[in-house]
C-alpha cells in the first residue's frame, strides 16, 4: 500500500533558501560537507562557516568528526551567530548490535539534545531495526526528520518503505554532472522525499574532471561566476540539496554565494546532457 503524505511539494525556497520536508519542518539547501576534517579542523571550519551565512552542517560518524563539528556550532551560538534552532544538524549512523547506543552517541558526541536529520548511511545487515529504533528517537523529539543515504533504486527505497511507519524526509547520495540519477529523484517525489548530494564536483580526485568540463568552463564565463558555483547552482535549480566541503575558507564562501543568479532553462538543459550515469563510489 502506497504511503501518503501531507507535503508533496519539493520545490526549492531561493528567497529564504529552504525546502519544506515531508514531515513539515525547513531544511536548508545549501550546506557543509565536513568528511574527512578532523575533530580540529571541523570545529574551526564549521565555526567560520555559519559565520559566512551557513545553515546546514553535514557530518558522519564515521567521518570521526561529530565532536569537532558540534564544538563549533555551540561556539557559534555562544557568541550569538546563531541560535540552535538557526542550525541544520546533519549527522548519519550505522547498524550495530545496539542501535539506541549508536543513536545516543551521535547524541553525545555532537552534544545537542537533538539532531535535526539522521541518516541511515547505507544498506546494511539490519536497516530495519536501526530505522524503526530512529523512529522512536524521532518520536522523543530527539530526531526532528529521519532518512537515508547511498539508496540508489527504486527498489532500496521501496524495501525502507514497507517497513518505514515514519516516510524518510531524505535521501543523500552521490550526485554530480556525470551521475544524476533523475528517474529516482522523479519516483521518489510521489513521497515528498527530496535527495540530497554528496560529492556535488564529483568528490577528492575527480573535481578537476566537472570543474573543468567545457560547458561549465563556458557557462562559468557568461554568468562571470566559478565553475563550482554554476554547478551548485545546477543542482539547486535541479531539486537538489548540495553540501560542498573544503577547507578553503575562499571556496567555502563562494560555494554559498549562488543565489543572486540564475540558470537559464537552455543552459540548465546543457548540463543536464553531460550525464553519463558513472559513479565515483561504490557505497
Amino acid at each position: 500500500m502506497k504511503k501518503i503524505v501531507d507535503n508533496k511539494n519539493t520545490s526549492f525556497d531561493f528567497n529564504s533558501k529552504y525546502v519544506t520536508l515531508n514531515n513539515g519542518i525547513k531544511m536548508p539547501i545549501i550546506g557543509l560537507g565536513t568528511w574527512p576534517f578532523s575533530n580540529e579542523d571541523a570545529e574551526e571550519i564549521v565555526y567560520d562557516a555559519i559565520k559566512n551565512g551557513y545553515r546546514l552542517i553535514d557530518t558522519a560518524a564515521y567521518y570521526g568528526n561529530e565532536i569537532g563539528v558540534g564544538k563549533g556550532v555551540r561556539k557559534a551560538i555562544k557568541e550569538g551567530i546563531i541560535n540552535r534552532k538557526d542550525i541544520f544538524i546533519t549527522s548519519k549512523i550505522y547498524a550495530s548490535t545496539n542501535h539506541n547506543k549508536t543513536i545516543e552517541k551521535s547524541l553525545n558526541n555532537l552534544d545537542v539534545e537533538y539532531i535535526d536529520l539522521l541518516l541511515i548511511h547505507e544498506p546494511g545487515y539490519d536497516d530495519k531495526g536501526l530505522y524503526q529504533a530512529m523512529e522512536d528517537y524521532y518520536k522523543d523529539g530527539k530526531l526532528k526528520a529521519l532518512g537515508i543515504s547511498n539508496y540508489y533504486t527504486k527498489e532500496a527505497i521501496e524495501e525502507v518503505l514497507s517497513y518505514a511507519k515514519i516516510i524518510p524526509a531524505v535521501i543523500q547520495n552521490e550526485n554530480h554532472i556525470y551521475y544524476q540519477n533523475n528517474e529516482l529523484q522523479k519516483y521518489v517525489q510521489q513521497y515528498g522525499i527530496v535527495i540530497e548530494a554528496w560529492y556535488p564536483f564529483g568528490g577528492r580526485g575527480h573535481t578537476k574532471e566537472s570543474l573543468n568540463h567545457e560547458i561549465i568552463m563556458n557557462l562559468a564565463e557568461k554568468y562571470h561566476k566559478s565553475p563550482a558555483q554554476i554547478i551548485l547552482r545546477w543542482q539547486l535549480q535541479s531539486g537538489y540539496i548540495g553540501i560542498p566541503g573544503s577547507q578553503n575558507p575562499n571556496h567555502i564562501k563562494d560555494n554559498i554565494n549562488i543565489f543572486h543568479f540564475e540558470l537559464s532553462d537552455e543552459d540548465m538543459k546543457k548540463i543536464t546532457n553531460i550525464n553519463e550515469n558513472r559513479r565515483y563510489e561504490n557505497w
